[in-house]
């Protein structure tokens, strides 16, 4: 089977960066100032046959589940091909949300699995559809994929929907994976409760890590949540991808929710000052609109009548050498993501030089 591109990550890893880099959705990497582990001896001994019983107790501490619903992989990306290979057989048929972030529309192609989409609308603040997603499932769907914090809206799914969907997903014999990679923000900039959508029920899996929300991408620490009996089989996949995780990842990810009250801090602190930015400038833009912030490092726009993504955004990055992602790459071509992560000193300069390139290309 030929493997298909995933153009945004590929987008992501290989363009040129630009001066003012707008695309950055999650906050700036922990520097080593922030998170000494020079002199600290770090064994290179996996421990655990499936994680390091330490990394397993406190992903479980944290969330409110045993340990045995827990399974610690390398980052949210595989954490979402696993559960996800995990709760289906080839041919059968998933729901994924739209708009989407691409990945979650990829994995199904290269597991031979058909698709259906359901909408999130903007008018209802990315809210899944419910009704959308009932009819998904009595066409046959055998999994409802969706985002929380939805990407790339940035906006909280609502608790009430989410059980509705869950309960559609238990009615239906059918398993409900939720990615919630950015879901810590609202816990953190919103005061929102921090909960995860696998204590639903036993056919719930939430995948999750220390990338965006806590600035520890380079560390690939991930995992899944569900029932027993989800993660027996996702260990099953697992086992194909990698014998082992990197014992040194597994070290700091435990070093990390040991003292994560202090990164939760810092992060808090970085969403404060740059969405205090990103919110005045957007107060002096009439012809961009977004659907409000639930604690994420983005923000989705919608352009102004008659202006598409991909020409904009080239336009953008070559004549003002600022960067925002296209919303083309989630099946939007009205919208934009702009990140907001990236360093301070850019951020201020760089949005005005979106509204600079926005006033220019309208006339």
């Amino acid at each position: 089977m030929p493997i298909r591109t995933i153009d945004y990550l590929r987008w992501a890893k290989t363009h040129a960066p630009a001066r003012y880099e707008l695309t950055v959705s999650g906050v700036m990497p922990v520097s080593p100032e922030e998170f000494d582990l020079s002199g600290e001896a770090m064994s290179l001994a996996v421990q655990g046959a499936y994680g390091h019983p330490e990394l397993l107790e406190l992903i479980a501490e944290r969330y409110g589940v045993a340990t045995a619903h827990v399974l610690p992989v390398t980052g949210t990306s595989s954490a979402n091909f696993v559960a996800l290979a995990s709760a289906t057989e080839r041919g059968q048929r998933i729901a994924v949300e739209y708009p989407a972030y691409e990945p979650l529309m990829r994995i199904g192609e290269m597991l031979d699995l058909e698709l259906i989409r359901f909408s999130r609308d903007r008018s209802r603040r990315y809210a899944p559809t419910v009704d959308e997603i009932d009819r998904a499932l009595q066409q046959g769907a055998r999994v409802v994929v969706l985002s929380d914090l939805h990407n790339p809206s940035g906006c909280l799914c609502p608790r009430d929907e989410l059980r509705q969907v869950a309960a559609l997903c238990e009615r239906h014999s059918a398993t409900l994976l939720v990615d919630e990679v950015y879901r810590d923000f609202a816990h953190i900039n919103c005061g929102v409760a921090r909960e995860t959508a696998a204590t639903l029920g036993p056919h719930v899996i939430a995948t999750n890590s220390l990338t965006k929300v806590y600035g520890f991408g380079g560390v690939r620490a991930g995992w899944l949540i569900g029932s027993a009996a989800l993660i027996e089989r996702a260990r099953g996949v697992f086992d194909h991808l990698c014998v082992d995780l990197p014992a040194p990842s597994a070290h700091v990810a435990v070093r990390v929710l040991r003292d994560i009250e202090r990164f939760e801090a810092r992060t808090g602190a970085i969403h404060r000052h740059q969405y205090t930015v990103f919110s005045r400038w957007l107060a002096t833009r009439q012809d961009l609109h977004d659907s409000g912030n639930d604690g994420a490092m983005f923000s989705y726009l919608k352009l102004p009548r008659g202006v598409a993504a991909d020409p904009f955004c080239r336009w953008l990055r070559q004549a003002y050498d600022t960067q925002v992602v296209p919303g083309t790459f989630f099946g939007d071509d009205d919208h934009v993501r702009v990140g907001f992560g990236d360093s301070p000193d850019t951020l201020a300069e760089g949005l005005s030089r979106l509204g600079a390139a926005m006033d220019a290309y309208r006339a």
